[in-house]
């Protein structure tokens, strides 16, 4: 109870608290001719960054089919294995039903003759196959696991993931902008929840 009320408290602070966003001002230099320089300078690596970005979401189809290649060929083989595995399995289940119901009707006779007879040894036999029973139901086989099938889509999806377009350009026009002695200003401003 104590560790729910402390959940709800939490969600209940966190919901509430204000949110912010991260915001450049920038003071321009005197010299306007360096900022043409840090704009050429951007654009440059924005049109280069975004050309990369677009021949690296071309090149994800061809990793991305040499990866599912790979993974299917290694699929083939587990599902090989498996089918190997499951015919192993049914034989033993098989096997583990029909030894399984022998006990079944042998206790069944046993427990017969002991409740007529009262004949000891049947008695006694009666308890044997009850553990036994019992034993062999623990012994049950399980089935192989049968391995999950990749699809090109998330393969191709996971390759495109990698492919960035953030290249740092801010961060380099920045630092031009800085050098040509204007000031870039970072402020946290409330956009939420705000006091």
């Amino acid at each position: 109870m104590f560790r729910i009320i402390v959940l709800m408290f939490i969600i209940f602070i966190t919901a509430c608290s204000p949110k912010y966003k991260i915001e450049k001002i920038y003071h321009p230099p005197s010299d306007k001719n360096c900022l043409r320089e840090c704009d050429r300078e951007f654009n440059t690596c924005q049109s280069s960054c975004q050309k990369s970005y677009q021949q690296c979401l071309k090149d994800s189809i061809s990793r991305a089919k040499s990866i599912y290649d790979r993974l299917e060929r290694e699929y083939q083989t587990k599902l090989d294995r498996y089918y190997r595995n499951y015919d192993r399995y049914l034989k033993e289940l098989d096997a583990y039903n029909k030894q399984l119901s022998t006990y079944r009707k042998d206790y069944q006779f046993y427990a017969k003759i002991c409740s007529q007879y009262k004949d000891r040894e049947a008695c006694q036999r009666k308890d044997y196959l009850k553990k036994k029973i019992k034993s062999i139901e623990y012994q049950k086989p399980n089935p192989p696991q049968k391995p999950s099938k990749i699809d090109f889509e998330t393969v191709l999806k996971k390759e495109r993931q990698a492919c960035s377009c953030d290249c740092g350009c801010r961060e380099l026009y920045d630092a031009c902008y800085q050098g040509c002695g204007g000031r870039v200003e970072i402020r946290k401003v409330c956009i939420e929840h705000c006091d």
